[in-house]
């Protein structure tokens, strides 16, 4: 039988193999980057805890070189806080809730997340690499432990338009 389709004529019979590759995914949507950027800010954190607010900040900031200069401009005072760029981040509830799943965080009546021992773990296993998470590491460990929550709270209500 005789196909009269010319592309099917030419693999009919033909040898395929397939080669796993890497998706041009952003690095957001990966949950094993949301889990360490969280990791690593709890991490940095006073107490190896933050509050949603302080995490949503810091996941926002820390995604793009502007955002972090933004913040690390506002901590030197060159910028206003409603200078900042703020919102909230879909993809780190994600990451909270599979590093919960995890056993690598606690999460206290729904406002803050600290640390367990294993997410402690994990979470200098991923600091001692250097060869991972390079920027948003040297970010993390400048800035979370000179955020107040009074700065935060002042960002996120933009209270210096007033």
């Amino acid at each position: 039988m005789t196909s009269e389709n010319p592309f099917k004529q030419a693999i009919q019979g033909a040898a395929f193999s397939f080669i796993s590759r890497p998706e041009p995914l952003a690095g957001d949507l990966r949950m094993s980057w949301g889990i360490g950027i969280l990791l690593i800010s709890l991490l940095y954190s006073h107490g190896k805890r933050g509050s949603f607010q302080k995490l949503q900040f810091l996941a926002h900031a820390v995604r793009i070189r502007e955002g972090r200069d933004d913040v690390r401009a506002m901590l030197r005072g060159d910028i206003r806080t409603s200078e900042i760029s703020v919102r909230v981040e879909p993809w780190l509830n994600r990451a909270v809730a599979f590093a919960h799943g995890l056993k690598l965080v606690n999460v206290a009546k729904g406002k803050s997340v600290t640390l367990t021992e294993k997410g402690l773990e994990v979470a200098r296993a991923i600091d001692a690499n250097s060869d991972i998470f390079v920027e948003e590491r040297t970010f993390l460990a400048e800035v979370t432990r000179k955020l107040t929550e009074a700065q935060l709270t002042k960002i996120w209500r933009m209270e210096d338009l007033l």
